[in-house]
């Protein structure tokens, strides 16, 4: 069964807690379990905003990968999908660039380890 972008955000959470922080992949799962509606009550901003990033770049990065197959039937590359997604400003308030990169080049990898079916 192919992953999906809750899949891949676990995954890539996992990777990326030593450098964002240990609480990372179980932030991930509290955004993930609530919907995306937020946590009732908030903790530390930073850790939220990075869950929730990852969340959406995962999402984002499995919606391209997906309709750029469907459309070509050839897998884009890594480098295309990351160049996709960083062209996104708006997603990417609040986080430093060098945090950006780390969280997009990590699920790109995640996602093209088990790429989704077109």
């Amino acid at each position: 069964m192919p992953d999906t972008y809750d899949d891949i955000a676990r995954r890539a959470a996992q990777r990326l807690s030593g450098d964002l922080g240990q609480d990372l992949p179980a932030a991930v799962e509290a955004e993930l379990q609530a919907g995306g509606k937020g946590p009732e009550r908030y903790e530390p901003g930073t850790l939220i905003a990075l869950a929730t990033l990852l969340l959406n770049v995962a999402k984002f990065a499995w919606d391209i990968y997906r309709d750029r197959t469907k459309d070509t039937k050839a897998a884009p590359s890594a480098e295309t999908i990351a160049r996709t997604i960083r062209l996104e400003p708006k997603s990417f308030e609040g986080v430093s660039t060098e945090q950006r990169d780390k969280i997009i080049n990590v699920v790109v990898e995640e996602l093209l380890m088990k790429p989704p079916k077109a």
